[in-house]
C-alpha cells in the first residue's frame, strides 16, 4: 500500500501550522529589517522553514492501519480513516484514535 499524505485540520492543525508560519515570518522580518545586501540569518531561517515544510509533508501519512503525525510517533489504528466530506479532488477524512481523540485530515486526490 502507498503512503497517503495529508494536511492536518482542526485545532491540532491550527496550532501546528501556526508554529510553522512563525519560522517563515521570522525570516521575513529579519530580511526586511536588515540593511545588509545578504543577510545570512534570514537565509538560515528560510532554509529552516523549507526543511520543516518538507519534514511535515514526509512525516504526515497513514499506511494501512499505521497513522503518523510529524510531532508524534507511529500510532496503530483500530479502523481505517473514514471519509467525512468530498468535493472534487479534496477529501476530508476523520481518524478516530480512541474515544477522546479525533483528527480531521485534508487529502488531495487525483482522479
Amino acid at each position: 500500500m502507498n503512503k497517503k499524505h495529508f494536511i492536518i485540520l482542526g485545532n491540532v492543525g491550527i496550532i501546528y501550522y501556526s508554529w510553522l508560519l512563525i519560522v517563515l515570518f521570522l525570516s521575513l522580518i529579519i530580511t526586511y529589517e536588515s540593511t545588509k545586501t545578504i543577510n545570512w540569518s534570514a537565509i538560515a531561517w528560510g532554509i529552516l522553514f523549507i526543511f520543516l515544510v518538507i519534514y511535515t509533508f514526509l512525516t504526515s501519512y497513514w499506511k494501512g492501519n499505521i497513522f503518523k503525525l510529524p510531532f508524534k510517533g507511529k500510532i496503530q489504528l483500530e479502523s481505517v480513516p473514514q471519509i467525512n466530506n468530498k468535493w472534487h479532488c479534496f477529501s476530508i477524512y476523520v481518524v478516530k484514535i480512541d474515544n477522546f481523540k479525533k483528527y480531521h485530515l485534508l487529502r488531495i486526490e487525483r482522479r
